[in-house]
């Protein structure tokens, strides 16, 4: 019965300091925007490339950017593959508090793409006839194909190596420059497009150029951040030679190189099957739908992004509270943003309709069912982006291919033949995928009841009493308070009466120091402390300006003694600045 049941250890203590969100609020909601943006301004630029190159050149030339776009997604790919996979396990690295592993993968990203480009390059070059033939059977507009898709062979080290500061500064908290770098590149081509191909008249050939400069600008900027002295990351030669760590590596950046391919795939089906049921004109339809799906993206995928750095931290420390607040997080700001955009969407439809030259009327009920669509659309995206950094891939990958290609393709091929519209399969798709893991996560759930019912979260630390987790405000009263609930976690997990004493001690100088530090700041912790394998540790996350407690060159006097005898009853101190917030790891 519920009235007699037994309380767990962690149940039992003291209830008035309780993890909240506040914290993760506030570090997730500093990455959002610039997450969003980054999203916003590359397909603002794919946007405005097209139409500039389809009024410029005309139809020939629209058609050569479109035949090329394997080209650029190929590339996409190869980025995507490495520097996702090696940037997921250096997040899951500094968690685990191996910072030396995470700059060897940073290391490994760098090195790697300019491997990987150079070898796509000459290739591509090498083979650009074969692969002109390939991608045009028109013979009259195969020239333009050639000269395009050259030119984009020639860029390949910008738009493979971009990924690396598109990954990196996230993890190093650094989201604005993100977006500058993204707005850099999209606000550059439209520049670049409008002088090459109107006062210099260089045709197709000035479209990739302005894409190419455009990206390596953009590039070289996010490697400038990535080098300056605020930099968590070190360029240097040392990168992962073990095999075990490049199939993890590999296993990581499967799902974002996996879904680049699949959305090609996705594209190829639906245009095939619209053909079919409509012709050329259900298919222009489609055009414009899938733009706008394009910049739902910014909510469905940007949100995600937001928190991908930090959920892949917490992975890495088995933090699953902290995880769980903050994919709560996701959710709810993703839902708000998810209703925003349907609602401007669907009250904008005949405008988008109009924009594109198709008749009025012809784009409401596809953009209803667009924005009905993000809402389980986000539910994927947070579960397969989670499902990623927590080490559970193949859920992440099967729930890619479950949205993006099977259920697409198969939803829509279902509404045509019952004579349905065919938008439905915006929503279809989504839900159905959704449906899908509800079902295949309870069927797991019974045989591994160990595990949580939706993110498989192994809890066994939690319910034997051995990690706690709880939010402190910077006044005294509730850092003492702290302070004793440390030492009632200590008393509980076997530890004699000096050492509740130097950890007590421990946590209350350390959050004093910090806080007269930021005078003008209202500091804010979360507070972790874990007791596993005879190690008992905190870990102490902050926001407010970087600054390490245990830096002699940054604290004086009495101060600076007080914290380096706490220093020397510890057996590691540890201090990271990552995603933007302040860490210290005390272990005895």
């Amino acid at each position: 019965m519920a009235g007699t049941a037994a309380q767990s250890p962690a149940e039992s203590r003291d209830s008035r300091l309780r993890q909240d969100e506040t914290f993760l609020r506030r570090a997730f909601h500093r990455s959002l925007l610039p997450c969003v943006l980054s999203i916003l301004s590359e397909n603002i630029n794919i946007l405005a490339d097209g139409v500039l190159v389809g009024q410029r050149i005309g139809t020939d030339g629209l058609s050569a950017i479109s035949l090329c776009v394997p080209v650029y997604l190929v590339l996409c790919v190869v980025g995507s593959f490495l520097v996702s996979g090696t940037a997921i396990q250096a997040t899951r690295a500094i968690g685990r508090q191996q910072p030396e592993r995470s700059q060897r993968l940073y290391r490994t990203a760098v090195w790697s793409c300019l491997a990987a480009s150079l070898v796509m390059t000459a290739a591509g070059l090498a083979l650009s006839g074969p692969l002109s033939a390939l991608l045009c059977p028109d013979p009259a507009i195969r020239p333009l194909v050639r000269e395009y898709a050259s030119i984009t062979l020639l860029g390949a080290l910008p738009k493979i190596l971009i990924y690396v500061p598109f990954w990196f500064l996230r993890m190093d908290g650094r989201t604005k420059l993100v977006a500058r770098m993204m707005l850099v590149m999209g606000g550059g081509n439209v520049v670049l497009d409008l002088l090459f191909l109107y006062p210099l008249d260089m045709g197709i050939g000035g479209a990739a150029w302005a894409s190419v400069i455009a990206t390596a600008a953009a590039c070289a900027l996010g490697f400038f951040w990535l080098c300056d002295r605020k930099s968590g990351f070190r360029l240097g030669l040392s990168w992962v030679t073990d095999r075990e760590d490049w199939r993890e590596i590999a296993a990581a950046g499967s799902p974002s190189a996996l879904n680049n391919l699949l959305q090609t795939l996705r594209l190829l089906a639906v245009n095939a099957l619209l053909m079919g049921a409509g012709g050329s004109e259900l298919v222009a339809v489609f055009t414009a739908v899938n733009c706008i799906s394009a910049f739902s993206l910014s909510v469905v995928d940007g949100v995600p992004q937001a928190a991908s750095a930090m959920l892949g931290i917490y992975s890495g420390e088995r933090d699953n509270d902290s995880a769980a607040l903050l994919i709560q997080r996701e959710r709810r700001t993703g839902l708000l943003c998810c209703g925003a955009f349907a609602a401007v969407v669907i009250l904008g439809a005949d405008a988008i309709a109009f924009a594109y030259g198709l008749p009025a009327g012809s784009l409401r009920f596809a953009m209803v069912c667009l924005g009905a669509g993000m809402f389980p659309a986000l539910g994927c995206s947070i579960l397969s982006g989670y499902y990623n950094v927590s080490g559970h891939v193949r859920w992440a990958n099967a729930i890619i291919l479950c949205r993006v290609l099977l259920a697409a393709a198969g939803s829509l091929y279902v509404a045509l033949a019952l004579g349905l519209s065919p938008w439905w399969f915006l929503v279809c798709s989504e839900a159905v995928t959704l449906v899908l893991w509800y079902l295949t996560a309870g069927l797991l759930h019974r045989r591994h009841p160990e595990r949580t019912r939706y993110l498989l979260m192994d809890r066994s630390l939690e319910e034997r009493g051995h990690v706690m987790n709880f939010s402190v405000t910077g006044d005294t009263e509730q850092i003492c308070e702290a302070s004793g609930k440390i030492a009632d976690f200590c008393r509980e997990n076997q530890m004699n009466p000096r050492q509740v004493m130097r950890f007590s001690l421990a946590l209350e100088e350390v959050m004093t120091m910090i806080v007269q530090e930021n005078p003008d700041a209202a500091v804010r912790f979360d507070v972790r402390v874990f007791s596993l394998q005879d190690t008992l540790g905190i870990r102490i996350r902050y926001d407010g300006r970087e600054y390490n407690p245990f830096d002699q060159r940054r604290s004086r006097g009495e101060a600076y003694l007080g914290i380096q005898l706490i220093a020397d009853m510890m057996e590691t101190v540890l201090y990271q600045r990552t995603f933007g917030v302040n860490t210290v790891q005390l272990l005895l």
